[in-house]
């Protein structure tokens, strides 16, 4: 025969939880309720001009400092040296790299498309590059080094700091892994001023 356990539950508990399993029927039934009416089309101007970015599973990493963010998808492999961060995927066939500069007081403010420029000037590439987005904040272009690799080359600066962002893949570009390093390429911030 089954032996009776007595209940060590308190009436105050059982009370909190009926009230929020209430509160959740409640919410799930206003939800459906509205889901049923339908709603004019009126989308915000901020709603509608915002980037899909973040399609990749995973989450974000603040570096200690706080100043530079930056979205690592699930299964990908996080690096940070002084001073750079790698984004590595599973395969070790794409990587993203950040590099972080900070500008000195008798200097002037940083300007993103001189030192894409600068950069693209060094790099060895075969062909020539494809300009993307080319302003004073933001500059990026593409291209493809002797050995067939693919890059992708982002500069973002608020003035004072710079970021050079570099996506190197040797595989084809329309292939997942290059399509989850733009996308993380396009998490990248500077944080503060």
């Amino acid at each position: 025969m089954p032996r009776k356990l007595k209940n060590k539950t308190s009436a105050k508990t059982i009370s909190a939880v009926k009230k929020l399993r209430n509160s959740l029927t409640a919410h799930r039934a206003a939800k459906k309720s509205s889901a049923q009416t339908p709603k004019k089309n009126t989308a915000s101007s901020k709603t509608g001009t915002r980037k899909k970015t973040g399609g990749f599973h995973g989450g974000s990493y603040v570096t200690p400092k706080g100043n530079v963010s930056i979205g690592i998808p699930a299964f990908w492999t996080l690096r940070q040296t002084n001073d750079d961060l790698e984004v590595e995927s599973p395969s070790r066939k794409t990587s993203v790299v950040v590099t972080a500069f900070q500008r000195e007081n008798d200097v002037a403010k940083l300007d993103a498309r001189q030192y894409l420029e600068h950069f693209l000037q060094s790099a060895s590439m075969k062909g020539r590059a494809d300009a993307g987005k080319s302003g004073p904040a933001h500059a990026q272009s593409r291209f493809r080094d002797p050995e067939g690799d693919h890059w992708q080359i982002e500069v973002l600066t608020n003035g004072d700091t710079l970021l050079l962002a570099t996506l190197n893949s040797s595989l084809p570009p329309r292939s997942q892994e290059p399509r989850v390093g733009a996308e993380i390429l396009a998490t990248i911030r500077i944080n503060g001023r």
